[in-house]
């Protein structure tokens, strides 16, 4: 499964910008309702109560960096839930090692979740998938709220689906459209 990280700082206007793990303004960090996202995610992963959803056994993100970009949201996002499942969090591979992550997480065995910057995600899906046309080719700016999913068929291969969060006031039902 991949994730978007939580809400982050808009570009411009209010709300003001992220806050760090130890309340401190800190712009490269999620917003409020990012931190709320991330609580929320703690349950709806370790608990799920969507059929297509499974409580992971290994979880991943980027290194976490304070000062680098998105880097530290993924992480921040999936915080929680490693702490909730008692899952150390594998942060191995930086952004920009997309294929080096996709070919390290088919070698697990169960259930994997990745929290990552949007941009890059349909990199991800693409070496899980081995193709470009299956996934959406761009995560939309404005969805924190989506779960892509990848279920191992017995050919090997990956089929991909997509399920809605809907876990903060706000969050959409609708799923984009993937062709």
């Amino acid at each position: 499964m991949l994730i978007r990280h939580g809400e982050k700082p808009p570009k411009a206007g209010p709300p003001p910008g992220g806050v760090h793990e130890d309340g401190l303004p800190h712009q490269q960090s999620l917003i409020v309702r990012g931190w709320q996202r991330a609580g929320a995610l703690a349950p709806f992963f370790a608990t799920p109560w969507d059929p297509a959803i499974a409580p992971p056994t290994h979880l991943y993100s980027p290194p976490r960096r304070h000062d680098d970009g998105d880097h530290g949201r993924p992480f921040q996002t999936v915080t929680p839930l490693s702490e909730r499942l008692e899952l150390a969090l594998n942060t191995s591979f930086s952004l920009d090692a997309e294929t080096e992550l996709a070919a390290d997480v088919r070698t697990c065995d169960g259930v994997v979740l990745i929290a990552w910057e949007h941009k890059r995600i349909p990199l991800i899906a693409n070496a899980l998938l081995g193709d470009a046309t299956t996934a959406p080719q761009a995560w939309p700016d404005d969805r924190f709220d989506l779960v892509w999913i990848f279920d191992l068929q017995p050919d090997g291969r990956y089929a991909f689906s997509q399920r809605p969060q809907l876990l903060l006031h706000g969050d959409r039902p609708e799923v984009p459209r993937t062709a």
